[in-house]
């Protein structure tokens, strides 16, 4: 009978709406408890070949989904060599001879950093398109004092060759601690920032492929901020109602600001700026009047839910959050902050909500919450809610697309 890996059942992995799915779509009786979803899972897998296949290339694509730390860098000298399915492998095959092809429900874990699968991706011209790489090793988890427990923590890393970005992913962790077969003990200098210990295999993955990337702090922040307010402007477009609102009453308020520039015989070098916040005083007061938060939700991917930017003129940081997850912009707080954003036109972090592929069995109460930014010198996503591959590749999309 398969048995579905220990790490997988512990470190939630299979969450429950994903694990209610695999059970409707193969009519399965639904259950009372996680326990009775892993053997209800288990029990299927047991009935023929067929299905343990089916059940082994199921649980494959979840490891791989869920709450994760994305971590990513922009890659160029990008050569053709890098595009021929043949070359590539024989690059990988020089650096791991002894990759050994086995999944990461097959592979037995040893506390070295392992690559244990690979797969090249190629187009309908037989050019690479994708590389993947599972990478796999023990670590210890627990309370900092205790004596440690074994788990395994896979990274998966994919490399985009057509869109110019190497990207991993691993399970979001904070208890992980150094593996030592000899001493079991978490001490603190032996803790795990998993998002660094990805991105230093994204690095050696770098090396081999002899891609160039930035790694100055200060050029890949710069860099990301300046993404991250394009997508602040792409999710946070004004909708059509407010803006013809806007466009109504526009000429009265410019009328005022021109009066009042008049009469008190104000600067004329700040009339600019004054008309634009009375603009801004315009939409803010249509956008937050009444219950229409859903004007702030369709026709967009995803909303802004929170904001966090720096105005370098002002020297003040903007940190701008929504209430119960409502898009920010139907609330005073977005609108007070819009400004200063606009004027530095960088974010340092962004949280979003976007809409999910398939909304089945994942209720409103567990919207799929991204957040993004930047760690040292790489950007990042964190999925908070667990996330399928499709609502995946729809955040690293946005990225790819708006860098």
């Amino acid at each position: 009978m398969m048995k579905i890996p220990d790490f997988m059942n512990r470190d939630d992995y299979l969450q429950n709406p994903i694990m209610r799915r695999f059970l409707k779509n193969h009519d399965l009786d639904f259950v009372e408890n996680r326990a009775d979803y892993i053997t209800a899972i288990e029990a299927y897998a047991g009935k023929s070949n067929e299905t343990k296949r089916e059940t082994r290339d199921w649980l494959l694509k979840v490891v791989k989904e869920g709450s994760k730390d994305i971590c990513y860098r922009k890659i160029r000298n990008i050569s053709e060599w890098h595009k021929d399915p043949v070359l590539v492998e024989a690059k990988i095959k020089e650096k791991y001879p002894n990759c050994p092809m086995k999944n990461i429900l097959t592979y037995r874990n040893t506390g070295e950093c392992t690559m244990i699968e690979y797969k090249i991706c190629t187009d309908d011209n037989d050019e690479v398109v994708k590389i993947e790489f599972t990478f796999s090793k023990l670590f210890l988890y627990g309370e900092a004092g205790t004596i440690g427990d074994t788990t395994i923590f896979p990274v998966f890393i994919e490399i985009y060759l057509d869109k110019g970005f190497i990207v991993s992913r691993g399970k979001a962790k904070s208890t992980l601690y150094r593996y030592d077969e000899n001493n079991q003990m978490l001490l603190g200098e032996c803790k795990v920032d998993t998002m660094d210990y990805a991105v230093s295999i994204i690095d050696k993955l770098v090396d081999m492929f002899e891609f160039e990337t930035d790694t100055n702090t200060k050029r890949v922040k710069n860099e990301n901020s300046q993404m991250l307010y394009r997508l602040y402007e792409k999710f946070t477009f004004t909708p059509t109602d407010v803006v013809e609102k806007v466009n109504a009453k526009v000429d009265i308020a410019n009328s005022f600001v021109n009066k009042i520039f008049e009469d008190l015989h104000l600067d004329p070098r700040n009339k600019e700026k004054a008309l634009l916040d009375a603009k801004i005083l315009l939409e803010k007061f249509i956008s937050i009047n009444g219950n229409n938060e859903d004007e702030f939700k369709k026709d967009r991917l995803a909303y802004l839910i929170k904001v966090s930017a720096d105005d370098e003129v002002e020297l003040t940081k903007i940190d701008t959050t929504s209430d119960k997850r409502i898009p920010l912009q139907c609330t005073e707080a977005f609108f007070d902050s819009k400004k200063s954003v606009i004027k530095s036109r960088k974010c340092k972090r962004l949280n979003l909500i976007f809409k999910r592929t398939d909304e089945t069995y994942f209720t409103k109460a567990n919207p799929l919450v991204v957040q993004l930014g930047t760690h040292k010198n790489y950007g990042y996503v964190k999925t908070m809610q667990y996330a399928e591959e499709a609502d995946i590749q729809n955040v690293l999309q946005t990225i790819f697309d708006n860098y």
